[in-house]
């Protein structure tokens, strides 16, 4: 329609374009959420990608309250959840009580829907599911374990239905990939005279499996590593930022050699340079109400009715005011 991009074209002039969602520390200067984007994940095998990519879901949701929806072919809802749970609260999981392992796995699960990995899906039945799910983002982890074609053809045809799919929906989609057999090669080593040498390099962008239809039709792209055979480097995750397609919103290529560095931090969220962001915007408190939060169980509670549905059954309504203590501050919205 003419004249649609009126208000972007004066936003822009006038310096209002929006910047993505920060978490509060140095990845912000490489890497924001964006709505309505496909973004690409790229790694070796084993390196912590599922790992990493969950802990920064995490962050955005306890954050600035985004939803996501997760299909994880290669990990059970339990294990991401017990992992939440212990960067969440910041405690060894064989520490924290019963009682407050249920309550946040109850918190947490507001903020996140799984997919049952019991089945092999089709791409347009996990994208069709996402819909549903009323998501914020999705991640598919990992592309390999789609029931596809393994052909050009049928990536590019993925691909273009994806975008279709983000555009029109404004769900951002993060796809988990694995690189070719070169990538992992003795040619891809650290050389001799490297700090790191002998050690598996990170994948080019280019040694995806699949081939450049991805780099081709994402909008960012980042690439996770570890090297998990060195004695100390083997608790850094590396995040390389390979494609920002738009600069305007934030984000922007890392430097050669340079990649982001996380640490591990004995399992309880990464740390990057120091700053654990969990521990600098998560609520105070993470349990259900005590006596200073008090909520009345006994009076009468209406579903909020949105186009004929209800947005919330009779007990999630009850439960929403025991959260809201428990609630970020929001920031506006990307």
């Amino acid at each position: 329609m003419k004249g649609d991009s009126t208000q972007y074209l004066l936003d822009y002039k006038h310096g209002k374009i929006k910047k993505g969602y920060s978490i509060g520390c140095d990845l912000d200067n490489h890497l924001r959420f964006k709505r309505k984007q496909l973004n690409i994940i790229l790694g070796h095998d084993n390196v912590g990608k599922t790992y990493w990519i969950n802990w920064y879901f995490l962050t955005l949701a306890v954050k600035h309250e985004l939803r996501f929806c997760i299909w994880s072919g290669e990990n059970q809802k339990g294990q991401i959840l017990r992992d939440m749970i212990q960067m969440y609260l910041g405690k060894k999981f064989t520490e924290i009580e019963d009682s407050k392992i249920l309550s946040t796995a109850t918190y947490l699960e507001q903020y996140f829907d799984f997919i049952p990995n019991d089945k092999l899906y089709k791409p347009t039945e996990l994208l069709k599911l996402f819909k549903e799910s009323e998501c914020d983002a999705a991640l598919i982890d990992p592309f390999t374990g789609l029931d596809r074609s393994m052909t050009f053809e049928g990536n590019y045809n993925f691909l273009n239905e994806a975008r279709q799919f983000v555009n029109q929906t404004g769900i951002t989609i993060y796809i988990n990939t694995h690189p070719n057999s070169e990538s992992g090669r003795s040619g891809n080593l650290y050389a001799e005279n490297h700090m790191w040498k002998g050690h598996l390099k990170p994948p080019l962008k280019d040694h995806i499996e699949g081939g450049k239809a991805f780099l081709n039709r994402c909008d960012d792209m980042f690439v996770i590593h570890r090297l998990i055979k060195h004695e100390t480097m083997k608790y850094y995750t590396m995040v390389n930022v390979e494609k920002v397609k738009d600069l305007d919103t934030g984000g922007m290529h890392t430097r050669l050699d340079e990649p982001i560095l996380c640490e591990f931090n004995n399992g309880l969220g990464f740390k990057i340079n120091s700053v654990d962001p969990i521990r600098n915007t998560k609520p105070i408190s993470n349990s259900f109400p005590t006596k200073n939060h008090i909520v009345d169980f006994n009076k009468k509670v209406e579903p909020d009715i949105v186009n004929g549905k209800e947005l919330f059954s009779f007990s999630e309504k009850m439960k929403k005011d025991a959260f809201e203590m428990l609630k970020p501050d929001n920031e506006t919205p990307f």
